[in-house]
């Protein structure tokens, strides 16, 4: 009959065996529950915080310096869309197609003059990019401020993204489809206050001038909707505002980051025109 300790001697070479065995499974072949068939697997291989994401995107963006974008507002004031092409940082320039509440037309921007012309009218409004909204033909508010559509078609998305990503308070809704390609979704509020508050870009009379507006407008959140796909590049954005009047509604969607373009600062005549080409 065995000793005890004969026993105790089996039973440890029977453990070390069954371990030695557990351990050569190769825990890949379970493929999770992000790759099983007719689901759909993250933007990204590494669970990193959003805020993180965000501000890898927007800086993506300022290193490609261009792309075409894609705007689209809906609102109680209307509808206005826009489509074309936008580069920012050493060269500003923009060649947009738009739909506004003055028709269809041309929104160009040259070394940072941006000219509108709507089709049928004689010549081109022109201002300096820093007053673009002087041409935005729903009228203006106090200071020269229309509400930001016209800034946010000459305005590199990765901005907004970057104070969405400082100030606003952000979930990871998780992992989708964005116009045929992966991508994970985010959603940011950020109060008013605070998101133009970080933006170094506007002089305090400015920021002044667009926080009026917003408190006119009885709008004190804006929330956001964001997809970012593989390379943390920025898909899509959705700009949420509720006030008094209802909600309006701007999406951007950017494709073919870094796009190359030329655009001539136009002629006399309006984009109707013989000078419409050029």
């Amino acid at each position: 009959m065995p000793s005890d300790r004969t026993v105790a001697l089996g039973v440890v070479a029977t453990l070390v065996v069954f371990g030695a065995a557990v351990a050569t499974l190769d825990v890949r072949a379970d493929p999770g529950p992000q790759a099983r068939p007719g689901t759909v697997g993250p933007a990204t291989t590494a669970s990193r915080p959003a805020r993180q994401v965000l501000l890898t995107s927007a800086r993506s963006l300022d290193d490609v310096g261009s792309a075409r974008l894609r705007l689209d507002r809906e609102g109680p004031a209307g509808r206005g869309s826009a489509e074309g092409t936008l580069s920012w940082g050493a060269a500003d320039a923009a060649d947009l197609r738009l739909t506004d509440a003055a028709g269809t037309g041309l929104l160009r921007m040259v070394e940072g003059v941006c000219y509108l012309g709507h089709d049928g009218a004689a010549g081109w409004r022109r201002a300096d990019r820093a007053e673009v909204e002087s041409l935005d033909p729903g009228g203006t508010g106090a200071g020269g401020y229309a509400g930001g559509w016209l800034s946010a078609l000459v305005t590199n998305p990765g901005a907004r993204l970057r104070l969405v990503a400082l100030t606003g308070r952000l979930s990871e809704v998780g992992p989708t489809v964005e116009g045929g390609a992966v991508a994970t979704h985010y959603r940011g509020s950020a109060p008013v206050a605070a998101l133009f508050g970080a933006d170094q870009n506007l002089t305090p009379e400015r920021r002044a001038v667009v926080l009026a507006y917003y408190q006119e407008q009885g709008v004190e959140s804006l929330d956001y909707d964001i997809w970012i796909g593989e390379g943390d590049r920025l898909l899509r954005l959705r700009e949420s505002a509720s006030g008094r009047a209802g909600t309006e509604v701007t999406s951007t969607v950017v494709s073919e980051p870094g796009v190359a373009f030329e655009v001539r600062e136009p002629g006399p005549a309006g984009p109707a025109g013989p000078s419409a080409a050029g």
